[in-house]
């Protein structure tokens, strides 16, 4: 009865471990499905932090854009990836 309740446990945890991490990959941050802008010409040159989903991590990208997209420090950008 013991080595039953130790199984029923042990999934038990297994279970909630995979649970939260696939809750961490969902974010809803807007900014994390920001992407640099391609069309936009302005006289401004910006660098800033945006996340690659397919590569899970984030790059800082320089664009010449009228909007402030993506993140200003990397540390703020990590909030996106996947633990």
């Amino acid at each position: 009865m013991k080595f039953k309740i130790l199984i029923l446990a042990i999934l038990s945890m297994l279970a909630f471990g995979l649970i939260n991490c696939s809750k961490s990959c969902e974010v809803t941050i807007n900014a994390c499905n920001d992407t640099p802008p391609t069309d936009e010409v302005c006289a401004a040159a910006f660098s800033r932090w945006f996340y690659n989903k397919d590569q899970n991590k984030c790059e800082l990208i320089g664009y010449s854009g009228c909007s402030l997209k993506g993140f200003e420090t990397e540390k703020a950008c990590k909030v996106c990836r996947c633990k």
